[in-house]
């Protein structure tokens, strides 16, 4: 290559690069004035918002370039009322709404908070007890979750009162019976009202002492001479809860006229309190007649305030008084106490085996 032609294509290039970047410079500008004209926009844009917003808190007419909604016809009186009371109609509607949306947001929750604790339960192992009405039988498991324990009502029937619990004839197994029994693991859920848990103590308590004279009966028959102890273990379990329902039970008898559900069940703990008593702590009319008379006359109070109180007058001067559902149950209570008190103790066995006939010697 020649030196000249050399130098030529130094030219050349020095050139191309100087029309390159006169080519660049002349975009960049036309960017920049695009961008300044743009931001020029904005601000008038941004200033002619903020006089609205000023005229419109202000009060003053505004330019008439917003969109806002105007009246075709001029505004008169009549058209004034009604529009007031179109709008007090739609806020009473409104409100109306409201309260029946409230209402039925309650009623979601409380369905809800049911599931889940119905969902929990059914979790839960079968030794779940529920808390009976007066006069209705323990269940435990899954037939107790069936049981209702929600209902409670101051009217009662001729079935409200505590009635006897038939004593049971299943045999009892003196090696499985501690282990049914105890430890405690039943739960009492859903409730802090003194009186059902009360019941279900009473109820538990109850059932413990059936089943321990079964085992005495058992015992008398010589099934088996270690169920003696057994019978007095659950005589023990039966009295701690009796006692425990007693406690529950406290803080209602401090009213001035306490429930007649209260004053029967404060009455039949007593009862079996009592009966316990005579048969492990000595207690009876020859040996403690103190004693024996105090403990009597506590478990007669309560049935004796529930006489005296639940009286139904009739005739046309209310001069006829009769007993009320309540009233006839406390009687009857106070009549199988004082029975018992004089023929608990009778036994025909050893008459009948003093009998004797003719020539039964001789055989």
């Amino acid at each position: 290559m020649s030196t000249f032609h050399f130098v030529g294509v130094c030219i050349a290039i020095a050139a191309s690069s100087h029309l390159l970047a006169q080519g660049d410079s002349e975009r960049t500008q036309a960017e920049i004035a695009r961008m300044q004209r743009q931001l020029q926009s904005s601000r008038g844009e941004a200033d002619r918002l903020l006089d609205l917003r000023l005229r419109h808190d202000l009060g003053l007419p505004s330019d008439g370039a917003e969109r806002t909604f105007r009246h075709a016809t001029p505004v008169s009186t009549e058209a004034m009322e009604r529009m007031d009371q179109d709008l007090r109609s739609q806020e009473a509607e409104n409100q109306t709404l409201a309260e029946r949306f409230e209402k039925l947001r309650t009623a979601v929750d409380a369905l809800r908070a049911e599931a889940a604790t119905k969902a929990k339960r059914d979790g839960e192992p079968d030794d779940i007890t529920v808390i009976p009405q007066t006069g209705s039988a323990p269940t435990t498991g899954s037939a107790a979750r069936r049981t209702p324990n929600a209902v409670e009502s101051t009217t009662t029937d001729t079935e409200s009162g505590p009635s006897p619990v038939d004593r049971p004839t299943t045999a009892i197994d003196p090696a499985t019976v501690t282990n049914a029994m105890d430890p405690i693991r039943a739960q009492i859920h859903g409730s802090t009202d003194h009186l059902r848990v009360a019941h279900a103590l009473f109820k538990a308590g109850q059932a413990l002492i059936d089943r321990a004279n079964v085992a005495r009966d058992q015992a008398a028959s010589g099934k088996d001479s270690g169920l003696l102890a057994v019978a007095r273990d659950l005589d023990d379990r039966g009295m701690e809860r009796l006692r425990r329902a007693l406690d529950e039970l406290a803080p209602l008898m401090q009213d001035k006229q306490p429930a007649f559900e209260v004053l029967f069940c404060r009455g039949r703990c007593l009862e079996l309190l009592f009966r316990y008593a005579e048969r492990h702590e000595k207690l009876s009319l020859s040996g403690t007649p103190r004693e024996w008379q105090k403990r009597e006359q506590e478990v007669r109070d309560p049935f004796l305030q529930i006489s005296a109180r639940d009286v139904v007058r009739s005739g046309a001067r209310g001069e006829a008084e009769t007993l009320g559902v309540w009233g006839k149950a406390a009687q009857s209570a106070i009549e199988h106490f004082r029975w018992m008190n004089l023929n608990a103790g009778y036994d025909a066995l050893p008459t009948i085996r003093a009998l004797t006939w003719p020539g039964e010697r001789e055989q």
